[in-house]
């Protein structure tokens, strides 16, 4: 899982929590160790998320958005 993406109108709706247990599932179904994304260091509300979904940060890397850098926090659970 690299991101998720939720529209404003659908924040605080379950939809993002949906996204994020159908993920571990699969990872688990699959059998897989753990699972990563990267959240921008700025979004958080995400990082807050992934955080009460048993992630931990673990690195850090830039993300280009346009002609723009961002730093994105990388983000691992263990399952």
């Amino acid at each position: 899982m690299e991101r998720i993406y939720v529209l404003k109108e659908y924040h605080g709706k379950k939809a993002g929590q949906f996204l994020v247990e159908k993920a571990i599932n699969t990872a688990q179904q699959n059998r897989v160790d753990f699972i990563w994304l990267g959240v921008w260091e700025e979004n958080h509300r995400a990082i807050s998320f992934y955080q009460k979904n048993g992630f931990a940060a673990f690195d850090k890397h830039i993300f280009r958005l346009g002609d723009e850098e961002q730093t994105d926090i990388m983000m691992k659970k263990i399952l």
